[in-house]
């Protein structure tokens, strides 16, 4: 199975993202859906049943980090794969942290991840043949995360659905 661990934005965020997307470009010949919204933390490739399982009882014992909140405040194009995306121009420090935990549960359980420099993102849309013109409202989403999840990319007549496999949990974190 294709795997790769994720953030997902709520669902309200979802919807605020999209709705924005529509006002801000409309002419998409390929919109992400919503519902495929997320913001890769690990893309693991080709996993087995018993990597799977590893995996889980690694993070069982090894995820400590607290939730956190992150804006989507940047608009970014790849030409390559010609994807129009969003990001963070501040990537918060616990993400970054599970970016790295996350790599290293990787490699601890025989999966080899090509290590490159890590992009927080959220894809709006493929197949964007050119750089869009900047939109009159920059996005600007923020949203708590409060856990990690571990989807399968499952390929469908009707495109890419990405299913949750397992999620975890983050630590609660206090504010006083």
């Amino acid at each position: 199975m294709r795997a790769f661990f994720a953030l997902t934005p709520p669902p309200a965020t979802k919807l605020a993202i999209e709705a924005w997307r529509e006002k801000a470009f409309p002419h998409f010949m390929s919109p992400v859906k919503a519902s495929n919204f997320h913001i890769t933390l690990a893309f693991l490739g080709q996993i087995s049943e018993s990597q799977l399982d590893t995996l889980s009882r690694y993070l069982d014992s090894h995820l400590k980090t607290k939730c956190f909140s992150l804006t989507l405040d940047y608009l970014g194009y790849w030409s390559k794969p010609k994807a129009l995306w969003i990001g963070n121009t501040h990537v918060p420090k616990p993400q970054l942290d599970l970016v790295e935990l996350l790599y290293k549960a990787a490699k601890n359980n025989g999966i080899s991840i090509q290590k490159r420099d890590y992009i927080s993102h959220l894809t709006l849309a493929r197949k964007c043949h050119e750089n869009p013109p900047a939109p009159l409202i920059e996005p600007n989403f923020t949203f708590k995360n409060s856990e990690v999840t571990l989807y399968q990319s499952v390929s469908t007549e009707h495109g890419v659905m990405y299913r949750p496999l397992l999620e975890w949990s983050l630590l609660p974190s206090f504010s006083f």
